[in-house]
């Protein structure tokens, strides 16, 4: 077996996981925009990331405001999902864009990868396994390390809730908060 070896100065992938509490959010707001241009800004209170690929320690780690170190050409990609895994409420982000501070990123793109073979429980078995392998999109927005510094930015993400037939997710409406990324 040969060991992989990943040299400090090659580009890293650094990936950031939003989980919204999307009961939070739609207790506090309830009558959010409908609009996706003109978005309902919420606290900080109902959004946790999590980090990992960071060139060193994170801070922030589990909380709406993240601070990992990264270098210029890493590449950072965001994906979200609600606290139901998308199963009840589900959130998709649709931008990621710049307000104040330091221009630490390029400009953010949605990305999918198609697993053809993921891996999902089977509702047949007790306990869900062995697992049946269906093709499943993983979407994310991300963009490479342009400098390093503090940058604040927005997330936008749309909220869908499940509806009384249990299969169908409707539009809830559309939110922004506006994390702090330190770069360092």
């Amino acid at each position: 077996m040969t060991a992989k070896i990943v040299l400090d100065a090659s580009s890293r992938e650094i990936d950031v996981l939003i989980v919204i509490d999307t009961e939070f959010v739609k207790n506090k707001y309830p009558n959010p925009s409908q609009d996706p241009n003109a978005p309902t800004g919420i606290d900080h209170a109902g959004e946790f990331m999590l980090c990992t690929g960071s060139r060193g320690p994170v801070v922030g780690q589990g909380t709406a405001d993240l601070k990992f170190q990264a270098n210029p050409g890493d590449n950072v990609s965001f994906a979200a999902t609600s606290i139901y895994a998308n199963s009840d409420d589900a959130v998709i982000v649709y931008g990621i864009n710049y307000w104040s501070g330091d221009h630490v990123f390029n400009t953010f793109v949605p990305n999918v990868v198609v697993r053809r073979g993921a891996a999902v429980p089977d509702p047949d078995t007790m306990n869900g396994l062995p697992a049946m392998q269906v093709a499943v999109n993983f979407a994310s927005f991300g963009a490479k390390v342009k400098a390093g510094g503090t940058e604040n930015f927005y997330v936008f993400f749309a909220l869908y809730v499940l509806g009384a037939d249990g299969e169908t997710q409707n539009l809830f409406g559309y939110f922004y908060w506006d994390p702090t990324i330190v770069v360092s």
